[in-house]
């Protein structure tokens, strides 16, 4: 039976890591051994957004390696396709890992700074061509470090995703044409982490905890029934339990360590949030967009949802490629590269990715005051 560790944050995360990750038997395992950890940076995001892993789990999680004798712990992440490559960097930096990571004597690596080894023709789901860093191979062990979130596409985005970090930064769009839910599992095929810590540590949740396992299907659908969602909705947990990755059903997964009921939370799905706040918006195409378009623009749209701005006439955004036919409309815009054939009839946010600064102007013009 698959196993699931939880732990509240009730004294320090010195001491929630050593107590989760006693009770998961991986301790025995660290002496003598090279670690990996791939936590989520996507973005030079402080973690109490909830967006990246806390550093100081990055740190409690170093401290502890070192304590039970680890050769070499390094920190590795492949930031997201939407950012310019100066900005790369910046993920290690503003969210302060870079600094902890340097004052425990560890190391941080930018997968994008290294070399990547090719597929081709791996799977009828995967592009035909893609690279992974070579550090989802140099190590003994992985410790797959995500935060849970929620995901215009895939509904969730926890450990099974946080894999596409290893991706090399200009293939990860490629992924999203093929299909992201599947290319997803395919990719959970080749790189195997040998345990999954999940951060629950953002101060906007009512309670702080940790959860562990080496099951990353079992991982996944724990802490979404935590989020407040169904796993059975989850496209890339039903799919890595068909391929057998792992264990999907509540009832063959043993939770131990805290009560399940008293941590459990409502996540807004991004459509229930969209409805609320933007209801004369309309998205077409994001299915075949990549993050590169759908981050940005949700970005976007969260700061004027902070300055309480709304449209005030119906405007429909298409990003990625679309067959629909569509009517001369004038409040239609476009965003991305892909959306091009469409140009001559609409306003366009050019750029791959195009760049956050450029849609804030072009939504601009359909929001109160213009």
């Amino acid at each position: 039976m698959s196993k699931v560790f939880l732990a509240k944050i009730n004294d320090t995360l010195d001491s929630a890591v050593e107590t989760l990750l006693q009770n998961t038997g991986f301790s025995p395992r660290i002496e003598g051994k090279s670690i990996l950890i791939k936590p989520n940076l996507f973005e030079p995001l402080p973690y109490t957004t909830g967006q990246t892993t806390n550093p100081y789990l990055i740190e409690a999680v170093i401290k502890w390696c070192l304590h039970w004798g680890a050769k070499e712990v390094v920190v590795g992440e492949g930031p997201s396709y939407f950012l310019p490559e100066s900005a790369l960097k910046e993920c290690f930096i503003k969210t302060g890992v870079a600094e902890i990571v340097g004052s425990l004597h560890a190391q941080w690596v930018l997968f994008d700074e290294y070399p990547f080894r090719t597929y081709r023709d791996t799977s009828p789901f995967l592009p035909k061509a893609f690279r992974i860093s070579e550090h989802a191979f140099l190590y003994d062990l992985i410790i797959n470090l995500p935060v849970p979130k929620t995901h215009y596409l895939t509904k969730v985005s926890i450990a099974m995703k946080n894999l596409k970090g290893f991706l090399k930064r200009e293939d990860k769009p490629l992924f999203h044409r093929v299909g992201l839910d599947e290319a997803v599992v395919e990719l959970n095929k080749i790189i195997r982490p040998t345990l999954n810590l999940v951060d629950f540590t953002s101060i906007q949740h009512h309670t702080t905890f940790i959860m562990a396992g080496s099951d990353i299907v079992a991982v996944d659908t724990v802490a979404t029934s935590l989020m407040g969602l169904s796993p059975a909705e989850v496209k890339t947990i039903q799919l890595g339990s068909h391929a057998g990755l792992g264990e999907m059903n509540l009832t063959e997964i043993d939770i131990q360590g805290e009560e399940i009921k008293g941590l459990k939370m409502r996540y807004e799905l991004p459509s229930e949030w969209l409805k609320k706040h933007f209801p004369l918006l309309e998205i077409m195409g994001a299915d075949r967009a990549c993050s590169g378009c759908i981050i940005p623009l949700f970005s976007s749209l969260s700061e004027l949802e902070k300055h309480s701005t709304s449209f005030t006439q119906p405007l429909t955004i298409i990003l990625g490629s679309i067959d629909a036919a569509l009517k001369k409309a004038s409040n239609v815009l476009l965003i991305g590269n892909c959306t091009s054939d469409l140009k001559e009839n609409y306003l366009q946010v050019e750029g791959c990715p195009p760049q956050k600064e450029a849609i804030m102007r072009a939504l601009g013009k359909y929001t109160e005051g213009n």
